[in-house]
């Protein structure tokens, strides 16, 4: 049960959570909750008492709170292992529908940083380019690449509506085998949050990504920003085996 969340609080302000729960639990993904004003005005609280217990739920992941529209039943967030699988895979498994609109494409001469990450001269012609990912329509996260031109010569946007590591495998012969993903916590800029159909500010988890081919080489690197509201990570861990102790000689 979604109460069960919250323990045994009690007070006006738990009991106001606990009816809230109920219309969560009795309605639909992403359906509107009736209005502060209404609610306030019909089960007799204050309107502090109800915006804490609301405060409380969003917290909670059970409500989305949209400055201007209002408050929504959540989604269930998505969960994505950290495992060399593309977002297309991930997503198909899950039973859904993976989509990507490419926002930005470009050829351009790699700077320091990015030349030190691909292990490139600095100058070397990469491509940099930027989707927006779906999963059933719904907009969830951006993935910016970079990636050298000769590694994907004749690389177009057209060539990115699907899955990125497929097009590696299939067309370049170069199937990712293995990976290094730094994750962060962040906060949605305006910019990010009006792509992602988000407001400014709310949290996200910002991933950077370097990827190896067979021969130990860089593929590509990048950084990706998904909505905290609707994604979650998961890895699996395993214990590493602890070094062989050398057994150190005694002098004769």
């Amino acid at each position: 049960m979604a109460n069960d969340a919250f323990g045994s609080a009690t007070g006006k302000v738990a009991q106001v959570r606990g009816r809230l729960l109920e219309l969560i639990d009795n309605g639909d993904e992403g359906v509107a909750l009736p209005s502060e004003r209404r609610l306030a005005h019909d089960w007799g609280v204050a309107r502090m008492t109800l915006r804490r217990a609301l405060d409380d739920l969003a917290t909670a992941g059970f409500v989305v709170r949209e400055h201007g529209r209002g408050n929504f039943v959540a989604r269930p967030k998505l969960n994505r292992r950290l495992a060399m699988t593309s977002f297309s895979e991930e997503m198909r498994s899950r039973g859904l529908v993976p989509g990507s609109e490419t926002l930005e494409f470009r050829r351009l001469p790699a700077d320091p940083r990015h030349a030190r990450t691909l292990r490139i001269p600095v100058n070397t012609p990469i491509v940099r380019f930027t989707r927006l990912r779906t999963a059933d329509g719904d907009p969830i996260g951006l993935e910016t690449t970079w990636v050298a031109d000769d590694v994907v010569p004749g690389l177009t946007p057209a060539d990115l509506n699907g899955s990125w590591y497929d097009l590696l495998a299939g067309r370049y012969g170069i199937p990712i085998m293995t990976g290094r993903t730094t994750i962060e916590p962040t906060l949605l800029d305006e910019q990010d949050a009006a792509l992602l159909h988000t407001e400014p500010g709310r949290p996200a988890f910002q991933l950077d990504v370097v990827t190896f081919g067979a021969n130990g080489r860089v593929v590509e690197c990048g950084t990706d920003i998904f909505r905290g509201d609707r994604f979650q990570l998961t890895a699996e861990l395993r214990p590493v085996p602890a070094p062989a102790m050398r057994r150190v000689r005694r002098p004769a």
